[in-house]
This record gives C-alpha cells, sequence and structure tokens, in this order.
C-alpha cells in the first residue's frame, strides 16, 4: 500500500520528522518502528481480522497503531474523545472489536473476547519490539478496509462507513497533484480529529509525500494565545482545514503572511467555503493558493477539486465546489430520477470508484443511497448524497442538503439561502440559521452571527440593522425572528459548526 511503502522509504533518513506536537518530535524512523511493532502484536495475539478501535485524541500512539493495524491487515477505527460514552459504547457493539486501544482512559466497559490495551501498553509494545518490518504479505489488501469512520445518523445511531485500500488508491492517484506542492518547508496542518474523513489528506496524502504533520489539539484550539503562538512558530506551508477553523483563526489580525510565511496552499473540505474567507484569506496571504474541494465521507473523503481564483470571489454566486476528479461522474437528478440540464438544481449523484461499498452492518440503510451503474463503459459504484446543486460551465455549486428545506408558514425555504444572503450584509461573517420546533412544526427561525468587527453601541440596534439589511435581499417571511450576536460558535469533533449545541440555547 503506498503510504505505508512511502513510510518505511522516508525511515530510511533517521532525521526526517513526520509529526510535529508542542516540543514533541516524531521521525519517519519511529513511526515506521512504532508501526511494525503494533502490527506485529497484533499478528502474534489476534485470532482474526476484526477492526481494531482507537480510542483517543492527537496522541502521538495514535498514527502508529492506525499504520500498525494496516500492516496486520485490519482496518482501524478512530474515536475521538469528544465523542459520548453511549456513542463510543454503540460504535464498539457494531465493531466487536478483538483489540480495543485506549490512548485516553474511559469507563465504557468492553464485552468478553475484546482485549483493552492502555496507553502504557501500547508505549511497551513500541520499546520492547527488536524485529524488522513487517512482511507486505500481512498487509490489508486491495479489497479489505483501511478503515470504519462512524457519523451520526438520523435515528441518532452512529452509521459506520468504510473505506477500503482500493477506494483510498483510487483517491490518491487523483488528488496527489493537489498536495504535491513546491514550498521552503514541508509541513501540512493535523489539526482535524482522526475521526473525520478531512484527516485522511494529512494522515495519507501528507505522510506519502514525506510532509512534517504539525499537530494542532484540542487544548490548543481553546486556548487562543497557545494557537497564535504555534502557528508563528509552525512554518506550515500546506493548511488542511474545514472552513470554520481557518474563520477561527482569522479572527486574529495577526493571521497573515507575517505569521505564516511559507504557507503556499489552503485546502478546504467538509463545509461550505464562503466569499468572505476567501476575500480575507486572498488579502492576507496573497502568495497562497486557496483550494475548494467537496465529497462526503462515502465517498472517500473528497470528490472534486479547484483552485478559487479572485474571478470566483467576486462573483455574486455561491464559491463552486469545483470540478469533478478526472474518474468521478456528477449526475444532478430530480425526484424522480431523472438527469437536469445545466443550471438546474437537483440532487447530486456521485458514480465513482470512490465510492464506498455502503454501511457498515447496515444493509438497509445501504440499500436507500448506494447503487451500481455503468460511467464511461464500465460498472461503478453510486452514491445518492442528499446535497442539492447544479452544474454551470463545468464548475458545480452547493445549494445545501436536501434535508436542510424546512417549511414556515407555507413556504418552502432553504436555511442555507438565508445564511449566504447574511454574510452579504456588512459586518456580518459568519451566520448559522436554525429552525425552531414547536408542537413538531416549525414555530420560527433564529440565527447566530459572527461579526467582522466588534460593536461600540448597543446589540439591539445592531441586530435591528441586520435585519433590515437582510430584507434587502431575502423575503420578510426569510429573516430570522431572533439573531443571536455571537464572539464565537460551537465545532464539533468533525471540526463542523455544532447545530445541535446552538439549538439547545434557544
Amino acid at each position: 500500500m503506498f503510504v505505508l511503502e512511502k513510510i518505511a522509504e522516508y525511515a530510511k533518513d533517521a532525521n526526517r520528522k513526520a509529526v510535529i506536537h508542542g516540543d514533541k518530535v516524531m521521525t519517519y524512523a519511529q513511526l515506521e518502528h512504532y508501526s511494525n511493532a503494533f502490527a506485529d502484536y497484533l499478528l502474534k495475539n489476534g485470532s482474526n481480522k476484526t477492526p481494531v478501535v482507537i480510542y483517543g485524541h492527537k496522541e502521538e500512539q495514535f498514527l502508529p497503531c492506525m499504520y500498525g493495524a494496516l500492516k496486520a491487515g485490519r482496518a482501524y477505527v478512530p474515536v475521538d474523545i469528544t465523542f459520548p460514552a453511549d456513542r463510543l459504547e454503540m460504535v464498539l457493539s457494531d465493531v466487536a472489536p478483538e483489540f480495543f486501544v485506549k490512548l485516553r482512559e474511559t469507563d465504557v466497559a468492553v464485552k468478553e473476547g475484546t482485549q483493552s490495551l492502555s496507553i502504557d501498553k501500547i508505549d511497551d509494545i513500541f520499546a520492547s519490539y527488536k524485529g524488522g518490518a513487517v512482511a507486505n504479505e500481512n498487509w490489508v489488501k486491495p479489497e479489505d478496509n483501511c478503515y470504519i469512520l462512524f457519523t451520526s445518523g438520523s435515528t441518532g445511531r452512529p452509521k459506520g462507513v468504510p473505506i477500503n485500500r482500493a477506494n483510498i488508491e483510487n483517491l490518491y492517484n487523483q488528488l496527489i497533484s493537489w498536495c504535491d506542492i513546491e514550498a521552503e518547508t514541508d509541513i501540512i496542518t493535523n489539526q482535524i480529529s482522526f475521526s473525520f474523513d478531512v484527516s485522511v489528506v494529512s494522515v495519507y496524502m501528507g505522510v506519502s509525500l514525506g510532509k512534517t504533520l504539525y499537530t494542532i489539539d484540542k487544548s490548543m484550539m481553546e486556548t487562543p494565545a497557545a494557537l497564535y503562538e504555534g502557528l508563528g512558530s509552525s512554518n506550515l506551508s500546506f493548511w488542511v482545514s474545514t472552513p470554520s477553523f481557518a474563520e477561527l483563526c482569522a479572527m486574529s489580525e495577526h493571521f497573515n503572511e507575517k505569521m505564516l510565511p511559507n504557507l503556499k496552499r489552503f485546502l478546504f473540505c467538509g463545509e461550505t467555503l464562503t466569499h468572505k474567507l476567501v476575500d480575507t484569506l486572498h488579502e492576507r496571504f496573497p502568495n497562497a493558493d486557496v483550494v475548494n474541494t467537496y465529497g462526503p465521507t462515502e465517498a472517500t473523503v473528497l470528490v472534486t477539486a479547484s483552485l478559487i481564483t479572485r474571478e470566483m470571489a467576486e462573483d455574486p454566486k455561491p464559491i463552486p465546489i469545483g470540478e469533478p476528479l478526472p474518474e468521478v461522474e456528477f449526475r444532478i437528478v430530480d425526484d424522480k430520477g431523472n438527469l437536469l440540464k445545466s443550471g438546474e438544481t437537483g440532487e447530486l449523484q456521485i458514480i465513482s470508484d470512490n465510492v464506498g461499498h455502503g454501511y457498515y452492518g447496515r444493509p438497509d440503510l445501504t440499500e436507500k443511497v448506494f447503487f451500481e451503474t455503468e460511467s464511461r463503459g464500465q460498472k461503478k459504484r453510486g452514491y445518492r448524497t442528499g446535497d442539492a446543486a447544479y452544474e454551470q460551465n463545468r464548475l458545480y455549486y452547493f445549494c445545501g442538503r436536501m434535508d436542510f428545506q424546512i417549511k414556515l408558514n407555507g413556504y418552502r425555504i432553504e436555511l442555507e439561502d438565508i445564511e449566504n444572503n447574511m454574510v452579504k450584509v456588512e459586518n456580518v461573517s459568519r451566520a448559522v440559521v436554525i429552525p425552531v420546533m414547536k408542537e413538531e412544526k416549525v414555530d420560527y427561525l433564529a440565527a447566530f452571527v459572527l461579526l467582522t468587527k466588534a460593536i461600540d453601541g448597543p446589540k439591539l440596534r445592531e441586530i435591528t440593522r441586520i435585519k433590515s439589511e437582510l430584507a434587502k435581499l431575502v423575503p420578510a417571511y426569510m429573516v430570522p425572528r431572533k439573531i443571536v450576536l455571537c464572539d464565537s460558535l460551537p465545532t464539533n469533533t468533525n471540526g463542523k459548526v455544532d447545530r445541535k449545541v446552538l439549538a439547545a440555547q434557544l
């Protein structure tokens, strides 16, 4: 497998840095040794090939355990510490792992037959290993799963999305050119939780190119002074994150080219990229590219990539999610499955070898959204995204989730339509619109707003101004009844705005 082969290659240089985390450094030689040690332990102590569940955050043992699982022919299931205990229990129940790696303490009980490996045990495995490389015939095969990520489900039970080696290798072949940049240094962000699929860009693409992963953990993000101090000394050349994290950083005027002089590229995925963030980055980082991508977990992280030009940023249309990667086919269909014409909005379907084979142990859910079809003369997997989109001049534009459509007083409203218009209002940096329910229907709309600049006068006056300006852009029934001015927006494990937390405040 490409990433495992590359780790072994880079390990020949004893000083080549793989991960920087605070004042700790892991070299590629150590990463190779530790992952071989863990793989050897799994091969000698395991009796089956069930996935390895790894619970933790950004501990230095996390990556070696992930790669070690792959070397032992097993998938891994990363679970971040921000997962509540009941969700972790659901994951353990669904996976029934033979090995459960606990890099953080948890009181969650494990079933009989599951070996719990504490962080001290993992360190002992790393330290006591005297062998060499694990033979590649033990590694995951093209049809084997590499990882399973559990995403939120509409029923309240998370859904496991398995992605196999062939899926990842297909992504690698198409995405690698977007990750291989010339820079004075080769340092890439390692901020996104391993339980969120965007981390794959750093963990697979970044490592396969021999970059150094600069770790930004939860404690740094909760302490702005530590975050900016860390960024200032990071020498980052390649930025990978959700737009929300970049917006958080951009709240400081010091987040600019002077802080990160070697930064050559921003790559965003996971959320809508706004005009305001693009404008800010173009202004503060004039020598850095801004790349927007799009893709669901079910289709191996991302299926588009496009350089966002200043011309695109000046266009009143939303920032495009870009063009499909070379092997990917997009279809825009109506609610009956009929293909729509250019410019018409419908549900986006993805046809690609990036598309996984369904949900883990859930054939009922798999049947609803995964399908097989023919594309360019070959049999391909397809996925119904539930995302509304349209195509124009070969670029695709995201119009929100189909399930973000609500009805209020008989009017059908796209919540993201309101959000996109609110950020056009002067001094509004970000807006999240939440439907407030009463007796199982939408009673009114509320908006949580981040301001570009702090205000001197009363909040009520600013809120009234925002409503007045928004009313010039959307019909009156789309103007939120309640607007809350915020200093920050809460994010979930995936780095996206946590709408559930916001809704609980209403």
